[in-house]
Formats: structure tokens, sequence, C-alpha cells
């Protein structure tokens, strides 16, 4: 994806998609940039296996159906938002200079030559160029679903052709489901790698330390442990909503915080709420709700902006971590050298919405002739996505460390 070509992505996607759905338990993923474009990130994945026999005639079938959608929608940008994402333009902020209307020669100096300054002028022609850093986004990701369909299928499976039709709508809902899966693993796959990405860079403030600053402020020690006994969560949840808030307003200040800022080009940029997502950890909000919202009187002043629940980051079986060695861009501009990134105890992840994101790219569905001798033909959907993951844009991670 960090090139001018198209990367398979498929094997990348189905590990993703398989710790997603439980089929694998969490396991690092090496090769992101397969995926993510970073200032250009692309996701890659696979294909689940598809039942391929259907038994002989039984009394009775139930055929088994149930619609499944993307949770991770917040990511995707539609193509006329997203365009070609060939370059992102920011403008370098400049510093003010001194007002040459109260300068000599335009005002007595003594010590000019000569001091009154006749004879003398300010060139209002000088060149001062706006300075711009320009980011750039390359390639696709693609991968392809393919499904059989036998001819005689009906005639020794299904007693009648509503049985058949039935157990056709099943499959292709769960063909659907499997698209929607893959998406989630690219939002997913996406996500996991930009916070593997801002863990790596390890900038100060980026990263939200929330016990370790809850202990330094009121000078307990508490652990992730000990934290969560009843006498100690309710403060500490205290401290962390005021915490998220007091992070969400400073983001919105125009400045170079919070994100990962190109050596020579000063990019000063705010985030307005509108344009925040602030994405939770999903079993660690269940215990702030159930443990102190419901023993609060006044739960107005607990209200946090509007947050998206994440019930896992990267595997279904290790819900609080990510495993990755991710790609992202260096202070220099270029895709940084990461180191492998396996940490636990995400509490959440807060972003300008323009940081991430995924676009689907002109999806196609094709069907192949009969095949006279097989009797049986090919249905195929290809699939090609482009994702945007710009780490100079504000971005913050939460740990319960």
């Amino acid at each position: 994806m960090n090139t001018m070509t198209f990367s398979q992505a498929a094997t990348v996607l189905t590990s993703i998609v398989q710790q997603a759905t439980g089929q694998a338990s969490l396991t690092a993923i090496t090769t992101p940039g397969d995926f993510a474009a970073v200032a250009q990130t692309a996701l890659l994945t696979g294909l689940d296996p598809i039942l391929n026999t259907v038994s002989q005639i039984w009394s009775r079938t139930i055929f088994s159906e149930r619609a499944w959608s993307n949770p991770l929608r917040s990511l995707y940008w539609d193509l006329p938002r997203y365009g070609n994402a060939v370059r992102k333009l920011s403008p370098v902020a400049d510093d003010m200079q001194d007002d040459d209307s109260y300068k000599w020669p335009v005002a007595y100096d003594a010590a000019g030559s000569p001091p009154s300054g006749d004879g003398q002028s300010v060139d209002h022609y000088t060149i001062h160029k706006q300075n711009v850093l320009q980011t750039n986004f390359y390639g696709t990701a693609v991968y392809e679903q393919e499904y059989t369909i036998f001819k005689d299928q009906f005639e020794c499976a299904f007693e009648n052709a509503s049985e058949f039709a039935r157990f056709m709508a099943m499959n292709l809902t769960e063909r659907n489901n499997d698209k929607q899966s893959y998406e989630e693993g690219i939002a997913r796959g996406l996500q996991a790698n930009f916070i593997a990405g801002v863990l790596d860079e390890n900038q100060t403030g980026r990263i939200i330390h929330a016990l370790t600053e809850y202990n330094t402020a009121t000078g307990l020690t508490l652990t992730a442990t000990t934290v969560m006994q009843p006498g100690n969560f309710e403060g500490f949840i205290r401290w962390l909503y005021a915490k998220i808030k007091t992070v969400v307003r400073m983001m919105g200040e125009r400045s170079n915080i919070f994100q990962t800022n190109i050596t020579g080009k000063t990019i000063l940029r705010h985030t307005n709420p509108e344009n925040t997502r602030i994405a939770l950890f999903t079993p660690f909000m269940e215990m702030i709700d159930s443990m102190v919202l419901s023993q609060t009187f006044r739960d107005e002043y607990m209200q946090l902006p509007t947050w998206e629940g994440i019930n896992y980051w990267q595997s279904i079986k290790t819900p609080d971590s990510v495993s990755m060695t991710p790609v992202y861009t260096d202070t220099s501009g270029a895709i940084a050298t990461a180191s492998a990134v396996a940490q636990g105890k995400i509490l959440g992840f807060i972003h300008d919405k323009d940081a991430l994101g995924y676009a689907i790219k002109n999806p196609v569905a094709a069907v192949t002739p009969l095949n006279a001798k097989g009797l049986y033909w090919n249905e195929y959907y290809h699939a090609r996505f482009k994702t945007i993951s710009d780490n100079t844009e504000k971005a913050v991670v939460l740990l319960l460390d």
C-alpha cells in the first residue's frame, strides 16, 4: 500500500478477521504495510472458508441466517470525500515580523543615515512564500470472494423450489456477512495499526498512562488490580472522565501537540468537537456504568462527549490488546522503521476524524458461464479499497497503566 502498485490484502485481512471472530488467538501482525497507507495506510485481509457440501434431504431443514453489519462504519469514507487521496496539503505555521511602518526609515531614528530617513524607502515587494507540507498516499489493496453454484444441487439436496430458494438466500446473506467482516477487518486493522504507531513513536503527552498520572496527582499507589476495588474505582473514574474531557478540549486548541511533527514543517492543527472521534473500550465503560454512574445522583457532571464503544481492539480473545509492527510517518516525513508493539490495557483512542479512514473503490461482482462438463458456474466479488493513516493529525491513546 505504500507504493504505486496493487497489494494483495487477503492474507493479513484473514488473520485480522480470524482474530476478530475468535477463530485465532491474538497474533502479531507484522505486515500492516500491505494494507495501510501511511500518510497513506492500507490493510490486508483474506476470506473465510465457504461451506461447499450439503447432505441429502432430511425431514426438516433449519436455515441458519442472520445478517451482520460492520460495527466500525465510523471510519468509512465515501469516495467523494476520499477522492484519489494522492496528496494532502497542509499549510505550515508562520511567524509574525516587526512592523516596518514603525521602523526606520519610515519613522524617525537618530541612528539612521540620514536620521530623518529622507531618500530611503521600505521594500514592499520582498517575496515571502507560504510554506506547505505535502503528504502522499499511494496504492490500493485488493481481495476477492469466490462462490460456486451447482446446476443440479436443487435436485439432490432439497425437497422443493421454495426450500432451495431459502438455501440460496441463506448463502447470499452469509456472503454479504463475509464482506462486512472483511470491511470491518480493514477498519479494525487500520485502527490497531494507528494505535501501535502512536505507541511506537512514544511522543510525550500523546500516550495517557492514566493510572500512573492518577497516582502522581493523588499520591496513591494503585495498580491495575487494586484500582478495581470499590473504594478506589469511583475516584479514579471521576478523574479519568475529567482527563478525557481535558484532552478533547486541548485537541480543540490550535497547536502542534498530540500529533507527529515533520521536521522543519510546523503544522498547527485543531480538532473541533464535531471532528473528534472518541473510541473507548466497551467492557471498561460497562463497569463504569454499573459501578459508578448507577450510584451518581448528578450524573450530568459525568457525561462524556459522544463516544463509540469498541468491544475489542484486534483479537476478540484478547480484547484490550494490540500486537502489530506498525507502519506510520516519522518526523522526517518518511515511513518509520518501527518495532513490534504488543500492548494490553488499552482504554481508549481519541483522534481527529481525518487521521484515519478507508474507502471501498468500485467493487465488482461477476459470473462465469456454465461449465459444460462440470455443470456449475462461479460467482466472484472483487474488492478494492484505499486507506489513509495520517499521524500528523491529532490522536491520543489511553492506557490503564
